[in-house]
């Protein structure tokens, strides 16, 4: 099956951020000529996709703002933003994914090819990993034959790591209905649910979720300062191994 959704969430307040992220939403740090949520956006545009759902709440203006130079985009506002965690806010995106989806976090840089390796990959469920990065705040992955087994910033949980979930993933209609089912009987219960570390795994047993580990693939989250400024060293990476694209993005 063809992707041509996507889902970005970009409802946290960057509370890391000290005071930027209190002016901006993590989407809107620039590193070279935009906010990082474009060069997302242009690389999930160049890869064949047609309409991204923006799931805001901290700032959401920015992202309001943004449709008007991009037709692709459509929103939602997760009002809760403040309480609850990335379960509630891709629950909030249940309107609008009635197929597979790429899945992604706004605070992202990462070379653009790696959308299209993870959409030409032949499992409708898989999680984007890389290798180490010591980034500080990573996400660690367990797998085996099977899929995943366990996610988690605690390594200490993880037995055999396969690589650093990277926030971004392929999420089938299938599966997204299981991550449905969870937040409709456990929000009430735990609004701060994430999808990954808690939801997906408890998915993983009955539903097998692949991992496509790109070696060597240069990426960055950005949750705080120190981040932020490791992501500047990275996208220079990411010009020197693809400027023609980097450029274009």
């Amino acid at each position: 099956m063809t992707i041509t959704k996507a889902v970005i969430l970009a409802a946290g307040m960057g509370l890391r951020m000290k005071e930027m992220g209190e002016g901006i939403p993590k989407g809107f740090i620039h590193i070279g000529e935009r906010p990082i949520i474009e060069h997302s956006l242009r690389a999930l545009i160049a890869s064949g996709i047609q309409e991204v759902l923006i799931v805001t709440g901290h700032q959401s203006e920015y992202y309001e703002n943004l449709k008007a130079t991009y037709p692709e985009i459509s929103t939602v506002r997760n009002s809760e933003f403040a309480d609850t965690g990335t379960l509630c806010s891709l629950w909030c995106a249940r309107n609008f994914i009635d197929s597979d989806i790429i899945l992604l976090e706004s605070d992202l840089i990462y070379e653009p090819t790696a959308i299209s390796e993870l959409l030409n990959i032949p499992y409708s469920d898989c999680l984007l990993l890389s290798g180490t990065t010591h980034a500080g705040d990573e996400v660690y992955v367990e797998a085996d034959e099977n899929g995943v087994s366990q996610i988690s910033k605690d390594k200490d949980r993880i037995k055999n790591s396969v690589g650093e979930y990277m926030g971004i993933a392929k999420i089938s209609k299938r599966l997204y209905a299981k991550l449905e089912s969870i937040a409709v009987t456990s929000l009430k219960k735990n609004p701060k649910l994430s999808y990954d570390m808690d939801s997906l795994v408890q998915i993983a047993p009955e539903h097998p979720i692949h991992v496509l580990k790109l070696e060597g693939v240069a990426w960055a989250e950005i949750d705080d300062l120190t981040q932020l400024e490791q992501a500047k060293k990275v996208w220079k990476k990411i010009n020197s191994l693809c400027p023609r694209i980097s450029e274009t993005l």
